[in-house]
């Protein structure tokens, strides 16, 4: 990671956290997480969009004007103004992760947690199901898991909780007994 994404983290968490802090204080996190998620879609799905209000040719009153004509409708006051609030201190280079950290502080105080599990096949309903409900008792929290599918890990599940790794597969595992074989037996012989 550079020292200019590091940067633009602190400085996103830092915005996201007032964010959220107004939100809660008016009691509509909820209604802003879900507002910034259509932001993010909208930009997503328009690049032409976040063009138009990152261009430093474009003035920060035709700026917040595209901004109000597109999502003044669909989100709440505090959103709006949040992004009138990044066009004025121009950062609306930091959006997607301001995003980001909205959405983790929102999930960590509603007890959620997102962990991925990856597979090596596509999982039956009925154990994704199982997967979400053991994850919650372990966990404690709200599971909303996330399955991919990966036939390189031959079978077994691979967990991605947060910043940490939990690797069942059999190719972990197989790559662990391989390891094991070539740096010599149990006697310590090569």
């Amino acid at each position: 990671m550079k020292i200019g994404d590091i940067k633009n983290i602190k400085t996103a968490r830092k915005y996201s956290n007032a964010l959220f802090e107004s939100a809660v204080e008016d009691k509509i996190q909820d209604k802003v997480y879900n507002d910034l998620l259509f932001i993010f879609e909208t930009a997503g799905t328009n690049p032409d969009l976040l063009n138009a209000l990152s261009n430093p040719v474009v003035s920060i009153s035709d700026k917040k004007e595209i901004a109000d004509k597109i999502f003044s409708v669909h989100v709440e006051k505090i959103t709006l103004d949040f992004i009138y609030l990044l066009i004025d201190k121009n950062r609306l280079n930091i959006l997607s992760e301001v995003i980001n950290q909205y959405s983790y502080r929102f999930n960590e105080f509603n007890n959620i947690v997102k962990p991925i599990v990856i597979s090596a096949i596509e999982l039956e309903e009925s154990q994704k199901e199982k997967i979400a409900a053991k994850l919650e008792y372990k966990l404690t929290k709200k599971a909303m898991p996330e399955y991919i599918v990966n036939p390189d890990i031959i079978g077994g599940l691979i967990f991605e909780i947060g910043d940490k790794t939990i690797d069942c597969s059999l190719k972990t595992k197989f790559d662990n007994m391989k390891k094991q074989l070539t740096e010599g037996n149990r006697y310590g012989n090569n």
